[in-house]
């Protein structure tokens, strides 16, 4: 069932599109609940599907050589997960786990790639936002945020 693309807004890599372009982007999410304890992707897995947390908590963790997973960080309501699933080669490059139940918009990755390179400056646009993001993460964890 598609999502209200008025929901879209709450998100950052959403917020500066068109009404129209929300509509597009939400004919190809869902809403999904999770209980705590469940993992949405792996480390290493197909990156099929980009996840917009809507509510709840999730862990972020990395493959630290023989250590195992470390957790990296830890996210909250209207943060993007699973960026990967738009950089090629399309591969998670960690794992999301939930740590509370979660509500998340679930969205076809590669039906997304789709709509961005057929409307460049919406892709433009996603890409950008995603990366801010991603960069203010880094900085977090840089810092001990």
């Amino acid at each position: 069932m598609p999502t209200d693309p008025h929901r879209l807004k709450e998100f950052a890599c959403f917020s500066g599109l068109t009404e129209n372009q929300r509509q597009e982007i939400g004919a190809l999410a869902s809403e999904v609940s999770f209980r705590s304890g469940h993992t949405l992707f792996e480390e290493g897995d197909p990156g099929s599907e980009l996840y917009m947390l809507a509510a709840g908590q999730v862990e972020v963790l990395y493959s630290v050589g023989e250590t195992g997973s470390t957790r990296v960080d830890t996210v909250g309501e209207s943060e993007v997960l699973g960026c990967s699933s738009l950089i090629e080669p399309y591969l998670y490059s960690a794992t999301a786990h939930c740590v509370s139940d979660v509500d998340v918009l679930v969205l076809d990755a590669s039906e997304l790639r789709k709509l961005m390179v057929k409307d460049c400056p919406m892709g433009y646009a996603i890409q950008n936002q995603i990366i801010r993001t991603l960069l203010d993460r880094i900085v977090d964890l840089r810092l001990g945020i």
